[in-house]
C-alpha cells in the first residue's frame, strides 16, 4: 500500500525516541548530537522569476557574501538586503520543498538496506504539535513525496529510518534540511549535482559560536 504516512498512537515509543522528541530541546525539531558517522545540510531550492533554479552561492555572490563566511545556521537571514531576492521563490523555511525532498528520498533509498521500502517514523516539531493535534507517523520512504503533497500541515520536522541508519531534521526556523547518516550517504549527498548539499556548522555548533 502506498500513499501518505499512517498516523501512530500518541503513546507509540518511536524506537525509544519519544521522550527526546517530546522534550523541550525538540521544540523546533530534534538535532542528534551523536550516533551517526557524518552529517551535512541540504539547502532548499531557490528559483528566479523565470522558474530557473539558482544555487545559493550564486545568489549570495551578488552581494559579495558566502555561506562559508556565515557563522549561523542556513536561513532566510542570509539573503536580507540582496536586491531582487524578494521576487524569488524560496528557499522554503520550516519544511523541505518538494523537489529537494524527491531527490533526497532517491539518495536515501540507494544508501539504505531497505531501499524505497525502508520504514520511516516522522514527527512534527514540538512548537507545531502544541498548536495542532498532529500525530507521529509511520510509512515507506518512497511515500515521503506523497505525504508531502497531501499534507495538511508542514512536512514533519524529523523523519528517520526505523533501523536508525539515517535521520533527517528540518528545523522550524531554517531554510535547509540537516541529514545524519553513514559517511557513504553524506558523501553521496555532497557530490550530487541535483541537490545543493554543504558542510556547515550544526545548530549546536552555531549556538556555541561566540
Amino acid at each position: 500500500m502506498t500513499g501518505p504516512w499512517a498516523a501512530l498512537p500518541d503513546d507509540h515509543p518511536l524506537g525509544g525516541l519519544r521522550p527526546v522528541l517530546d522534550g523541550p530541546d525538540a521544540e523546533l525539531g530534534h538535532e542528534p548530537r551523536e550516533g551517526f558517522e557524518d552529517r551535512c545540510w541540504v539547502l532548499h531550492a531557490i528559483r528566479d522569476e523565470q522558474g530557473r533554479r539558482l544555487r545559493w552561492h550564486e545568489v549570495l555572490a551578488q552581494a559579495g557574501r558566502s555561506l562559508a563566511d556565515w557563522p549561523h545556521t542556513p536561513s532566510y537571514l542570509l539573503f536580507e538586503g540582496i536586491a531582487g531576492t524578494e521576487a524569488y521563490d524560496g528557499p522554503s523555511d520550516g519544511e523541505i520543498d518538494h523537489e529537494t525532498l524527491v531527490r533526497l528520498v532517491e539518495l536515501l533509498a540507494r544508501h539504505g538496506s531497505g531501499g524505497p521500502d525502508t520504514p520511516c517514523y516522522a514527527v512534527h516539531a514540538g512548537i507545531e504539535r502544541a498548536e495542532h493535534p498532529l500525530p507521529a507517523r509511520l510509512g515507506r520512504l518512497a511515500d515521503a513525496p506523497a505525504h508531502h503533497a497531501a499534507r495538511e500541515a508542514n512536512f514533519p520536522a524529523n523523519w528517520w529510518a526505523v533501523d536508525g541508519s539515517w535521520f533527517v531534521l528540518t528545523d522550524w526556523d531554517l531554510c535547509a534540511t540537516e541529514v545524519f547518516g553513514s559517511a557513504r550517504l553524506i558523501a553521496a549527498l555532497l557530490a550530487d549535482e541535483e541537490l545543493e548539499a554543504v558542510r556547515h556548522p550544526s545548530i549546536a555548533e552555531a549556538l556555541a559560536t561566540p
